[in-house]
């Protein structure tokens, strides 16, 4: 969310608009010594939150009159009564933590707190005037849990937060060496490339399976480079009983540049995750011209469109099998994939965001 922000915030400036970020402040938790969020600071930064910062937003408000207030986060809803009196709307990003709260999912538990929070973020989003979208199967899922009208929801899909492009192999290859963990010398398969966190419906359990199934069906077969958090001791212990140890790299920390290389180089993207707001890593592989794997559900088949292949995430013997019968066409994937990023290219997002923010101030 603070990449959107921060994006939205450039964007906006630059195009002629006066901007002001306003966020949530620690105030009393930091006077704890080694502040750490659990316990009394636990308790004192929700008092920061959700008491003290609505009366600065409410006074700010007041006093700067502006036109209309972004909510970026979709959680900020539950500051909707201070924001009364003046235009306003929300992105929604996912709605994974209100549907887990909500029993929709079995694959994420959600404690009492947890779900009092989720709840109060969902009766507050269905008090709101208006809800930014950034896929449509996340605005489906919005209309679906808020029972808001469809006139109050508008798809406003993202746009790359970096200008992920093709580049030259060299210069690839060259920012990889610069890179804090040695890249690996890659064999005659290349590398597969996955993006990712660790939560659950990022599926990096079915990802090892694929993988591991997916050696069985390519020769030579391609290295995986897993891009992301460190693995848990779960995956970790998945990777020794698949014996894939030797054929998987972790990069952690990697930056635009980096990345933008990875993507260039890779012989494709893995990306069976269960649930995504957006998907970015799927617009991101293909404004570098880097082929998708991908699983068949949305918004991944929504961004990924007709130039990417799909399989279903939690059958992975069958996945490895329908990327392995479409890997001697992959690089026909790169062209059209690359002309259809431009659906993601940062001004057609700020249009879309001014074109809604008139509407809703007028």
């Amino acid at each position: 969310m603070l990449r959107f922000t921060a994006a939205l915030n450039e964007g906006l400036l630059e195009r002629g608009h006066t901007v002001t970020v306003v966020a949530p402040s620690l105030r009393l938790a930091r006077l704890l010594p080694r502040y750490r969020y659990n316990g009394l600071p636990k308790y004192l930064g929700y008092f920061d939150k959700f008491v003290l910062f609505p009366r600065t937003l409410r006074r700010h408000v007041a006093a700067a009159r502006p036109d209309i207030v972004h909510l970026t986060d979709h959680a900020g809803a539950v500051y909707e009564s201070a924001l009364r009196g003046t235009p306003f709307l929300a992105t929604c990003h996912d709605l994974f933590e209100v549907r887990a709260a909500c029993g929709e999912t079995t694959r994420k538990t959600v404690g009492r707190g947890g779900k009092f929070y989720q709840t109060w973020i969902k009766t507050c989003l269905s008090r709101m005037p208006h809800l930014a979208c950034v896929s449509q199967a996340t605005l489906e899922d919005a209309a679906r849990l808020t029972g808001l009208a469809r006139e109050h929801l508008t798809l406003v899909p993202n746009a790359l937060n970096y200008p992920f492009k093709r580049i030259a192999a060299t210069l690839a290859r060259e920012r990889l060496s610069a890179l804090a963990t040695a890249f690996p010398d890659i064999g005659a398969g290349g590398f597969l490339l996955q993006v990712g966190g660790g939560q659950w419906y990022k599926n990096r359990s079915g990802l090892l399976e694929l993988y591991a199934a997916l050696r069985g069906c390519l020769s030579p077969a391609p290295h995986l480079v897993m891009v992301g958090p460190p693995l848990s001791a779960e995956h970790a212990a998945i990777v020794e009983k698949l014996n894939l140890g030797p054929h998987i790299t972790h990069l952690s920390g990697v930056g635009g540049p980096q990345l933008e290389a990875l993507y260039n180089l890779a012989e494709g993207l893995l990306f069976p995750s269960l649930a995504e707001g957006f998907g970015w890593p799927v617009a991101e592989a293909q404004a570098c011209g880097c082929p998708v794997f991908a699983s068949n559900r949305a918004p991944m088949t929504e961004v990924g469109g007709p130039h990417a292949i799909y399989f279903d995430p939690v059958a992975p013997l069958e996945a490895a099998q329908t990327i392995a019968t479409a890997w001697s066409r992959k690089n026909e994937l790169r062209e059209p994939a690359f002309a259809s990023a431009a659906r993601w290219h940062p001004a057609l997002m700020f249009q879309a965001y001014e074109t809604l923010y008139r509407r809703l101030s007028e």
